[in-house]
């Protein structure tokens, strides 16, 4: 048993830890695009990774440490050889890259409207690193745009329960060369892990929480790599039943529980 004055003052910092984790989570799983009631996005095929851009030994060093994320959250990974589902281009031509690229894949932007299109490939409003994620509502079984969708058919919508999932079916990744040469190879493989395995709102509020997605906003000290609280909430998004309306409380238990445990 903890002394009383330890226990008191281990309580308010547990009250103190809870509201860092429930603002972090609440910014990362905001969930763009779809409504609060929806499940959360992640990935439910195996995922297919494909890196070009860079010489060959970088390429294998960006691969290895996203598989060593992919596998450590939980989340499917393909066997090779598989179609690439998660693309990674480094390029200091960024702009030309993406409209060659769409002009040859119409289907590149999956669903998306020509306003959404238009909006990622405006190079005024680019980043060092922008993720094109196209989604599905799970629906309905079987391949689309050459990927795998799967199916929640027989799921029952109630207050407790929902009727469908949304599960990412492909994501590419477009790195700036010139304007994400101040991060690490590993920095960047760390950043496109937590934004190509979650569909995490890139301008949220995650509070005072350590993170990789502060690699590109101006500050004293850039993060060194994905921090353990975004590694906790990796792993807790793939362990979590998406079926589930306490998705996200569910996420904050786990955590809670990984962070508290990691000291």
């Amino acid at each position: 048993m903890f002394p009383a004055r330890v226990e008191a003052a281990v309580e308010p910092q547990q009250a103190d830890l809870r509201q860092r984790v429930e603002a972090f989570v609440r910014g990362v799983t905001k969930n763009p695009g779809f409504a609060d009631s929806e499940s959360l996005v992640r990935w439910n095929a195996p995922i297919c990774l494909f890196a070009a851009g860079l010489p060959e030994e970088d390429l294998k060093a960006v691969s290895a440490r996203l598989t060593q994320i992919i596998l450590a959250a939980g989340a499917p990974l393909a066997r090779e050889p598989c179609q690439p589902n998660f693309v990674i281009i480094e390029t200091s031509e960024p702009d030309r890259i993406l409209e060659a690229w769409y002009a040859r894949n119409k289907q590149l932007f999956g669903d998306a409207t020509l306003s959404q299109i238009h909006q990622f490939l405006d190079p005024s409003g680019s980043r060092p690193i922008r993720v094109w994620r196209n989604i599905d509502r799970g629906r309905k079984a079987g391949t689309r745009l050459g990927h795998f969708v799967p199916s929640n058919n027989n799921a029952e919508s109630s207050s407790f329960v929902r009727n469908a999932v949304l599960s990412l079916f492909s994501v590419f990744a477009i790195v700036d060369t010139n304007l994400a040469s101040q991060a690490t190879l590993d920095q960047q493989a760390d950043y496109m892990a937590m934004v190509g395995l979650s569909n995490v709102d890139l301008d949220a509020d995650i509070g005072s929480a350590p993170s990789i997605l502060r690699l590109f906003v101006s500050g004293p000290t850039p993060p060194a790599g994905l921090s353990p609280w975004d590694a906790a909430f990796v792993k807790a998004l793939y362990h979590s039943d998406q079926t589930s309306r306490t998705q996200r409380h569910d996420i904050v238990e786990r955590v809670m529980y990984e962070i508290s445990h990691s000291k």
